[in-house]
């Protein structure tokens, strides 16, 4: 069983962002043969994006013992 399953909320991400590059790879270049392969470039783009979200570490700075001084 994978111990590092992908929730609802990361795949809206990484779906949305599988969309905006797919979209902007399509519409905005003129060259032929790069809107002819925007579905690579989107899918290459959301699984750097996913790979790099899944293994970054994630660091949580906790302030213990604060006291508020005037």
């Amino acid at each position: 069983m994978l111990n590092h399953a992908i929730n609802t909320g990361n795949a809206l991400k990484y779906f949305v962002m599988f969309f905006v590059v797919t979209t902007a790879t399509k519409i905005i270049p003129t060259c032929g043969v790069l809107q002819e392969h925007a579905i690579y470039v989107g899918l290459i783009a959301a699984s750097t994006f996913a790979l790099i979200d899944m293994c970054s570490p994630h660091i949580t700075v906790q302030d213990i013992g604060h006291e508020d001084h005037i």
